[in-house]
């Protein structure tokens, strides 16, 4: 899990700004929303539309877990 500290050290936003999104005290921006995308590309159509398409690894966390192998969760290292 990645938290509002290592966040706002990846973009624009401020570490202040990322706790009150953590909190739900705010909504997230699109500047966030690219961050975030950048960090979980994997996770970049269910992000901005709340839709998955796993045939391309277009995925949300909560599937990613519960229906990949466990070598496909380590590169294949596993």
């Amino acid at each position: 899990m990645m938290g509002p500290k290592k966040l706002s050290q990846l973009g624009e936003p401020n570490y202040e700004r990322w706790r009150n999104i953590s909190k739900g005290a705010i909504r997230m921006s699109t500047e966030e929303l690219g961050v975030l995308v950048k960090v979980f590309p994997q996770y970049a159509l269910w992000l901005v539309s709340g839709q998955i398409v796993p045939e391309i690894m277009q995925l949300r966390p909560e599937y990613n877990e519960a229906h990949l192998e466990p070598s496909e969760h380590d590169g294949g290292r596993g």
